[in-house]
């Protein structure tokens, strides 16, 4: 059913005295932070009123009409994005956690403030319950389904990621189960050509629809996979194609599982000279990306949108056309005579889906800036399941390596043929390169990223003259 034709809108008719204090207590060290600190704390403020109201989640979620939580490895900040700047187009105020704080105290802070109301239209508009878009960690699923209720579950993919904070990848599986099982009217929207969340949907009671690529895009696959098992039997599967990882349309010739019918399924998907396109229900999507990570995130943009009820398509792809992102992720600078990439990846399957596009759009100038902070994880021994080996064709080729890890990453690049110079810092990059080198790709981790944006969004203001 439409989300614009549902009767269960929450609206706020109560909150308990203790939900009311922690609410409180929350917007209070949001306005210091902001006054004192100068920083937004994403997660503080949640994580206060939960120390006060550990169930005040219930209580906010009675204020927005929840269509969707978002999860997966990679791309939930992307996809939650797209989402948000598509349910807008709508006309109706939005909560959203924008800049990917991604816990539950992240999702408390975002319901504490104000809805977004920048593109409402008009005064009924306004007047309407907001709607709300979340992405969510993957093992934080077990608190915010059941509390928030979400109409939809959004499950992008499932690899090996920091295996000393999280375990291996049964033990997610496990959890986001458990998650929806107690949030039976919840529809789970996943990934059907990863196996992993497919497995998902076989031990849930849940309705399930899953979204996928529908044919071959004639990638070459990834040197590591994550799991080309069946989770039916242990079987190895077979594959008609794989577009990366254990990504593809597979089915196991002992049992007889199998890739599930896509629900939503891009077909005849290319690359164009401005990005991938794909066609879906007799129309013609540009992604404007050349990651073939990207399909998969319009496509779940896609999906929700149509399963909205409020989203047409012509806003649909408006919303993807006009995307820019502004957190680092696939974030161009323009420097003046030079451009600079930044994008985040911290696991195997992200840094090879980012060594593609450096390859598609023939790159010269690669600086990795890695971490090992507690929010990195530790473990860096997955940075030799990346297939660096990939561009160690490149003619030309100025690599480029930094952070507390910066060693360690510049032996493995040594052994996959690249020799790799340590900077401390996005300057020191572009101090060792000329303009003629091109543009410069930065690719980071999850606590090295946001010092090469604060970085580059300096050396922008410069180069426009705003400081």
């Amino acid at each position: 059913m439409p989300l614009s034709c549902c009767g269960d809108i929450r609206e706020v008719t109560y909150m308990g005295i203790r939900a009311t204090a922690a609410v409180a207590l929350g917007r209070a060290a949001r306005w210091g932070g902001e006054t004192f600190m100068h920083r937004s704390a994403g997660n503080i403020p949640g994580a206060m009123a939960l120390k006060v109201d550990p169930m005040v989640l219930v209580d906010l979620a009675k204020k927005v009409n929840p269509v969707a939580v978002i999860s997966g490895t990679n791309g939930k900040t992307t996809t939650t994005n797209l989402v948000a700047d598509c349910l807008q187009t709508a006309g109706v105020p939005l909560y959203c956690n924008r800049e990917g704080n991604n816990l539950q105290s992240g999702i408390v802070t975002s319901l504490m403030l104000a809805p977004d109301t920048s593109k409402v239209v008009d005064a009924a508009s306004a007047a309407q319950a907001p709607v709300g878009c979340f992405e969510c960690d993957e093992m934080y699923t077990k608190y915010v389904l059941p509390r928030l209720r979400p109409h939809y579950f959004m499950l992008l993919n499932l690899f090996r990621d920091q295996l000393d904070r999280f375990g291996e990848i049964d033990r997610i599986q496990a959890t986001i189960a458990e998650a929806l099982a107690k949030t039976p009217e919840t529809t789970f929207v996943f990934n059907g050509d990863d196996p992993l969340c497919a497995a998902i949907a076989d031990r849930i009671p849940n309705k399930s629809l899953a979204f996928g690529i529908a044919s071959d895009m004639g990638l070459s696959a990834d040197r590591i996979s994550d799991s080309r098992f069946c989770q039916k039997c242990g079987g190895a599967l077979e594959y008609d194609y794989v577009h990366y990882g254990q990504l593809g349309a597979y089915r196991c010739p002992d049992c007889g599982w199998a890739r599930p019918e896509l629900a939503f399924a891009a077909t005849n998907v290319r690359l164009e000279e401005d990005g991938f396109v794909f066609d879906i229900d007799g129309r013609s999507v540009h992604t404007g990306h050349t990651g073939a990570y990207m399909v998969y995130n319009v496509l779940a943009a896609y999906a929700i949108s149509k399963l909205s009820g409020i989203v047409s398509f012509e806003n649909y792809q408006a919303a993807v056309r006009e995307y820019h992102p502004t957190n680092g992720r696939l974030q161009t600078f323009d420097l003046g005579e030079r451009k600079v990439m930044t994008n985040l990846a911290k696991n195997p399957t992200g840094f090879n889906q980012n060594i593609r596009i450096v390859l598609n759009e023939r790159g010269r100038v690669l600086a990795l800036f890695v971490n090992d902070n507690d929010a990195d994880g530790h473990d860096v021994s997955w940075f030799w399941d990346i297939d660096f080996e990939r561009w160690s064709q490149i003619e030309g080729l100025r690599a480029f390596v930094g952070g507390t890890r910066a060693n360690d990453m510049q032996v493995r690049l040594k052994y996959a043929g690249i020799q790799a110079e340590i900077v401390e810092n996005v300057a020191d990059v572009l101090a060792a390169t000329r303009v003629d080198d091109g543009k410069v790709y930065i690719i980071a981790n999850y606590t090295a990223l946001p010092a090469v944006r604060r970085e580059l969004e300096g050396l922008e203001a410069a180069a426009k003259g705003e400081e």
